[in-house]
């Protein structure tokens, strides 16, 4: 019984009284507060100020009375707004919400509805910080940068050292395009020269001559002569090397020969002198500087070349490619033979000529100058011994490997060089695809580049009506005059 009253007591501030005849039981006890449970119980577990008694119901003989404690709803007042402390009076935290929305909200004013004009002038003003912080931003990324510089973490060219860039670039394309031309006067004179004035004739390999040169289109000639890089000839070289002069008969029309020349992946196909090459530096849309390295020929070990070439067009379509030996900072030479980097040689001179055939517009002649050194220690005899063991083979060897490429994709060659036509290039410049493998260097130029010596070149003859030489139309609006003029406007 007394941990009945104290269960019961410790749901109220005051006691529960109880009277019956005999003493109450736990059971009826325990029901009483069952009774009451929905109500009271749940009533009973805050702290009430005041409560009322209330009579249970008497049952068989024995009654209980039972003091029903019943709450009085409590007077809630609402804490007060202090604006100017922004803090709430009386019990309760602040949490950051602004002062003049919690008077608003304390005022008791009814919400208005936000319309389009609030919401864009808060999205401008988001935008107006967004713009600070970014500017805030890159004036950091300005203060880092130029404490890197004063470190000497990073290195930025000034704006006149751009301008000198640009006043050196074109210096050196202009320096290109006089050196070109110097070469091609070069390459004109040794065409011109005979027999007298040096020059032995080179015949095929009677061995390979059936399958070389079965036709006799192929010519060559070879001469020895000291450096002919003019002013740029070591002087100090006083010896003699081997030039070699060719000239072949494509059975292609000249178009078709470019084109093919002018890929890069055809290159091994008819030139297994050049194993590896890439381009060294871009001197202006139609020279570049180039670096090629050969096999081992004979008991003459790899070799690198470093080689400036460049290239034109003409008017009736012709393409001139010319070449001199150059040094470049990137490769310097070595002329150590037992070193791990190949031995620097020399492509002295030379120059591509190909041209429409005179006697038949549906062939191309393809005329090559090659003047090189091995550098190294190779002795002359040495030297002149690898030059009479691949004269007789690798000129003859090269053109019957040209004709023969070009003739199989005829088609192809076509197809490309109709949609390289199709792209315009300023600054008389052609869209044609120019390049070569020779001995000792390879370029290529597959994007075009080349200034055209009258401005304009003939058009492109279709498969289908392929005549190989331009209409009377053409060739006035080409403007197929004086050859002297030619060289002036170049």
């Amino acid at each position: 019984m007394k941990k009945c009253i104290f269960l019961l007591s410790l749901f109220s501030v005051s006691n529960w009284s109880c009277s019956a005849e005999g003493g109450p039981s736990l059971s009826r006890l325990t029901q009483a507060v069952s009774r009451r449970s929905l109500y009271s119980f749940s009533r009973s577990i805050p702290a009430l100020s005041v409560w009322t008694s209330r009579r249970g119901s008497t049952t068989h003989s024995k009654s209980v009375e039972v003091a029903v404690k019943k709450r009085r709803r409590p007077n809630i007042t609402f804490p007060t707004i202090d604006v100017r402390s922004g803090l709430l009076s009386g019990s309760g935290f602040y949490y950051g919400i602004a002062s003049d929305t919690l008077s608003k909200a304390s005022s008791g004013e009814p919400k208005r509805r936000r319309n389009l004009s609030d919401s864009m002038y808060e999205a401008l003003e988001e935008l107006k910080f967004l713009r600070q912080e970014m500017e805030t931003m890159r004036k950091e990324v300005q203060s880092l940068r130029g404490k890197m510089l004063v470190d000497g973490d990073i290195e930025v060219d000034s704006e006149e050292e751009k301008a000198k860039k640009v006043v050196l670039q074109r210096r050196r394309a202009k320096e290109a395009d006089r050196l070109s031309i110097e070469i091609e006067n070069w390459a004109n004179q040794i065409l011109d020269e005979t027999e007298e004035d040096g020059w032995k004739p080179v015949e095929c390999s009677k061995r390979l001559r059936k399958s070389l040169d079965p036709e006799g289109q192929t010519t060559a000639s070879i001469k020895w002569m000291k450096d002919s890089r003019g002013v740029r000839a070591d002087k100090n070289d006083q010896s003699e090397y081997p030039c070699i002069r060719c000239s072949s008969i494509i059975d292609a029309p000249l178009e078709d020969v470019c084109t093919y020349l002018s890929q890069e992946t055809a290159a091994p196909d008819y030139n297994d002198m050049v194993v590896k090459h890439k381009d060294v530096e871009d001197i202006s849309p139609s020279a570049k500087i180039c670096a090629s390295w050969t096999p081992q020929i004979l008991f003459i070990k790899q070799r690198e070349f470093v080689t400036l070439c460049h290239h034109r067009w003409k008017r009736d379509g012709s393409e001139i490619i010319v070449n001199q030996a150059w040094d470049h900072e990137d490769y310097p030479a070595s002329t150590d033979e037992k070193g791990q980097k190949a031995c620097r040689a020399y492509a002295l001179r030379g120059a591509n000529m190909i041209s429409r055939c005179p006697d038949d517009p549906e062939k191309t002649v393809l005329t090559l100058i090659a003047h090189g050194s091995p550098g190294g220690n190779v002795p002359g005899w040495a030297c002149k011994t690898a030059v009479n063991a691949l004269a007789p083979v690798e000129p003859f060897k090269l053109f019957q490997k040209i004709n023969k490429h070009v003739k199989q994709n005829q088609p192809k060659l076509r197809e490309r060089l109709q949609e390289a036509e199709m792209v315009s290039l300023p600054g008389g410049r052609s869209p044609r695809p120019a390049g070569i493998a020779q001995l000792g260097y390879a370029c290529f130029w597959p994007n075009g580049g080349g200034v055209i010596e009258g401005g304009k070149l003939p058009k492109v003859p279709s498969i289908e009506n392929d005549t190989g030489m331009p209409s009377s139309d053409e060739q006035d609006e080409g403007g197929m005059g004086d050859p002297s003029e030619n060289d002036e406007e170049y």
